[in-house]
């Protein structure tokens, strides 16, 4: 007699899922070098996690624990980036008015007035006497008391330099030198990097003396600042530096990276411009300038014509590269021309200009624009 076979029933099985089971492990801890806050190292432990996972299965908690903390560190960095760059901006905001306060009361002393182009934040000496009245120096007064407790409440100078030095991180983009060496590479092909014959780079608001450390072969930099956070960066203040007496005291090299848009008083933004070409080597000298790139794309009063114009009329006649990034503007200008003062002489200090070649004018009266 012949057995039938029980079927198989025909419904789909049921797959229940399947969790990894981890052993304890010990929790790697990391502190933030920004808030100082020490969190678990998520990112190799979710990796193990999930590759431990079978696929399809259903995520644990503890996977779900583990992407909560990694998001939370994100949204850390976010906000510690944000906190950066607004202290940045309120240190410059404040430097600039700084400055201006001190040019009014400083021409309302010497008698010089305000030209209306900006130098004096509009105030104007007319045929009858100064318009600058006590009052408005006493506000001025009263204002940089407030501004100076200001800075100081946010931590003054030593405060904006360590924020400048964390926003040039390797985790915020690195430092700005980097899009400049291939410049130098191009405008020296002959360059023999091992001939122990190096460039000379004068690297100005230097945030860290390693920043060229990478090309110390063929690249001797001489980093300084006005507040050094490293005891390798020389404190100086440029407009003071010494010029070269000879040819081998000069530059290939001068950086001014975010460090003229940093001072408040425009008549010593274009001086820090023109005292850099008494440092460089006429006809081979560059000129590494960096600029926020709003000052740029975004100024009632500047814009990328009208810079290269200006450069120029300094012995800056070429235009080696830039490049407008999201947030950074960067220029490379050769020095084709020496400076030359008023008796002829090159290299003097004491140049003179006998009429203002660049006077403050509107160039792009839009909405929303900057100063």
């Amino acid at each position: 007699m012949a057995v039938k076979k029980p079927k198989r029933s025909t419904a789909k099985r049921r797959r229940i899922p399947v969790t990894a089971s981890l052993a304890p492990t010990t929790t790697l801890t990391t502190t933030n070098p920004t808030t100082g806050h020490a969190g678990s190292s998520s990112a190799d432990s979710l990796s193990v996690l999930m590759a431990l996972t079978p696929s399809g299965a259903e995520t644990t908690s503890s996977t779900s624990s583990l992407l909560t903390i990694k998001s939370s560190k994100a949204v850390t960095r976010k906000k510690s980036s944000l906190a950066t760059a607004q202290l940045i901006r309120r240190y410059h905001t404040l430097n600039k008015e700084l400055s201006q306060c001190l040019a009014r009361i400083d021409a309302s002393q010497t008698g010089t007035g305000a030209n209306g182009n900006g130098n004096g934040g509009g105030y104007q000496r007319s045929q009858g006497g100064p318009r600058y009245t006590a009052q408005q120096k006493g506000d001025d007064l009263a204002r940089i008391a407030a501004i100076r407790q200001e800075m100081d409440d946010l931590g003054g100078l030593d405060m904006y330099q360590k924020a400048s030095t964390l926003g040039q991180s390797k985790q915020r983009g690195g430092d700005s030198s980097k899009w400049l060496i291939p410049i130098i590479e191009s405008c020296h092909p002959q360059l023999d990097k091992k001939a122990g014959n190096p460039l000379r780079l004068l690297d100005i608001g230097a945030l860290s003396p390693h920043n060229y450390q990478k090309y110390a072969s063929w690249i001797k930099a001489t980093p300084i600042d006005l507040n050094p956070q490293d005891p390798l960066i020389t404190k100086m203040d440029f407009l003071e530096m010494p010029i070269p007496t000879s040819k081998d005291q000069l530059f290939d090299v001068v950086c001014l990276s975010l460090v003229v848009n940093f001072v408040g008083d425009p008549t010593q933004r274009g001086e820090i411009l023109r005292h850099s070409a008494r440092f460089l080597v006429p006809g081979s000298g560059l000129l590494y300038l960096v600029l926020p790139l709003p000052c740029i794309d975004n100024s009632r009063y500047m814009d990328h014509e009208l810079l290269v114009e200006m450069m120029a009329a300094l012995g800056y006649t070429t235009l080696v590269s830039h490049h407008l990034a999201k947030k950074l503007a960067y220029y490379a200008f050769r020095l084709d021309i020496a400076p030359v003062d008023k008796d002829g002489k090159k290299g003097s200090k004491k140049a003179a200009v006998s009429q203002l070649l660049f006077p403050k004018k509107m160039r792009h009266d839009k909405p929303n624009r900057n100063k």
